[in-house]
């Protein structure tokens, strides 16, 4: 049977934050879905989600790589707002840019993600309300530059578990938040 999307394998692996599922996709001719898409639900609602999303001082706390932000647009998460950020370590890093292209509070964002020399990102945000909380789906997809030409069999592990370890660190920072703001 040939299937137009690959079935997906999950991989669930038990971390200082709990259970993260990553989707690796299964190799095909023809695969052009997003590189990485992990998913991890949250006690939290999709508002409180949403409040982290919106702070981009936050996303160090949780963004892997992510080391600082340098400024923020006023305007910010207003779509075509940026935050400007800087990777790497103390001795090295790079300064860029990450800029909204789509925000649908609370169920969307959309990211433009400026990581160069290796390239530019898009990376969709999805908060889907549950019984529980909520299910936040990250998908990233390199758009331009070196990384978007890296065959994607050998590009999607490396951003799955990345990204894997960053949705745990955004459930932690969402439900941390969430218990400061019950206790003040």
């Amino acid at each position: 049977m040939t299937h137009a999307f690959p079935r997906p394998r999950t991989l669930k692996r038990r971390g200082r934050h709990g259970c993260v599922s990553a989707v690796f996709p299964t190799p095909c001719a023809g695969y052009h879905g997003p590189v990485a898409r992990n998913s991890i639900h949250t006690g939290a609602s999709p508002g409180a989600v949403f409040a982290v999303l919106d702070d981009a001082y936050a996303y160090p706390r949780w963004v892997v790589g992510t080391r600082r932000v340098r400024a923020v647009d006023p305007s910010w998460p207003a779509v075509g707002s940026e935050f400007h950020h800087a990777i790497g370590t103390a001795v090295a890093e790079l300064h860029d840019s990450s800029k909204v292209l789509e925000r649908d509070a609370p169920r969307r964002l959309v990211l433009e993600v400026r990581f160069r020399p290796t390239g530019v990102a898009r990376v969709t945000l999805d908060v889907h309300a549950t019984s529980e909380g909520s299910t936040i789906t990250m998908y990233e997809e390199p758009v331009s530059g070196p990384a978007a030409r890296i065959p994607k069999l050998l590009l999607d592990p490396v951003l799955t578990l990345r990204n894997a370890v960053a949705l745990c660190r955004l459930r932690h920072q969402v439900e941390r938040s969430r218990q400061t703001a019950a206790v003040a």
